[in-house]
């Protein structure tokens, strides 16, 4: 969890989004999030620079289980903006540098 928070502290310090998860000395950091507008056209110049990105919350109205054709704009503008960034301790800190230069440069 150390290295990962030295991480998320770097995120936060240099990724030049307002939306992005806020660092926080008792989180383990397993996810981190950012919010970009286009996230496919994002993803896709993430991916071409070989920066993988995921999507790992989605709005729980939109599960079938819970779909009950509710309208819940911000929390679908939300829903459709996040994206998780690399987060692991076996990143270096190249690697970091790259992922915070190129989330920069494409968000």
């Amino acid at each position: 969890n150390k290295i990962r928070r030295k991480i998320a502290k770097l995120y936060c310090k240099k990724i030049n989004l307002k939306d992005k998860m806020k660092y926080d000395d008792g989180c383990s950091y397993h996810l981190f999030w950012i919010r970009v507008k286009k996230r496919n056209q994002f993803r896709k110049k993430m991916n071409s620079v070989g920066i993988e990105t995921g999507i790992h919350y989605r709005p729980i109205h939109t599960f079938s289980m819970y779909k009950k054709n509710n309208h819940l704009p911000i929390t679908e503008k939300v829903g459709n903006e996040i994206v998780s960034i690399p987060m692991h301790p076996n990143l270096s800190e190249n690697q970091v540098e790259k992922i915070i230069s190129s989330i920069n440069k494409f968000s």
